[in-house]
């Protein structure tokens, strides 16, 4: 069975190719602009390294290993409004992720907050098939999250306590699929 990883069809997409924040910055300045504004408060973590890719969080692309109708459906149970999402269906192996250049963040809640991913490398472990079947289901944390921010009247951060996939380089997209949720 093939297992994909996922990416929102950004609303601004210019192209067929996906790029990492810092790429962006130099290929569509204007884009960059507006995608950085949601790190707005939050501007630290851009500048975090990831130490299995000995490059910064904002030299690579954030994937999710969890598939958007769990996302949905969580959200939804937790009250949340969401309908009309685009992602692209990714496979690992047509993107040519190898544990080189992509790299499962596990997103342990003790690690957090720590702001400092020097320390956490166990987090960080290579990319594999294998490891990327133990992290497809959205985490109960994730679920909590939602219901707490719903109840605090807050809009949650889509993938807070879900691993992600960060992957060192740029995705053509012009032959992958586009899922409907």
């Amino acid at each position: 069975m093939t297992q994909y990883v996922y990416h929102r069809v950004p609303t601004q997409m210019q192209g067929n190719v996906l790029y990492p924040l810092n790429t962006l910055r130099q290929v569509f300045p204007s884009i960059y602009a507006a995608q950085v504004q949601k790190y707005k408060g939050r501007e630290l973590i851009l500048e975090r390294l990831i130490p299995s890719l000995h490059c910064l969080w904002n030299d690579v692309l954030h994937l999710t290993p969890v598939h958007p109708r769990q996302l949905q459906k969580a959200l939804v149970e937790a009250g949340f409004d969401v309908k009309g999402w685009q992602w692209f269906q990714i496979d690992p192996a047509v993107a040519e992720f190898t544990p080189e250049n992509t790299t499962i963040y596990l997103y342990s809640p003790d690690k957090r907050d720590s702001g400092n991913f020097d320390k956490p490398l166990a987090d960080f472990v290579p990319f594999s098939r294998e490891r990327l079947a133990e992290v497809e289901e959205l985490p109960a944390a994730t679920r909590r999250y939602y219901r707490q921010m719903k109840e605090e009247g807050k809009r949650p951060l889509l993938f807070h306590l879900v691993p992600h996939i960060l992957h060192r380089g740029n995705i053509n997209v012009q032959n992958v699929a586009i899922i409907n949720v």
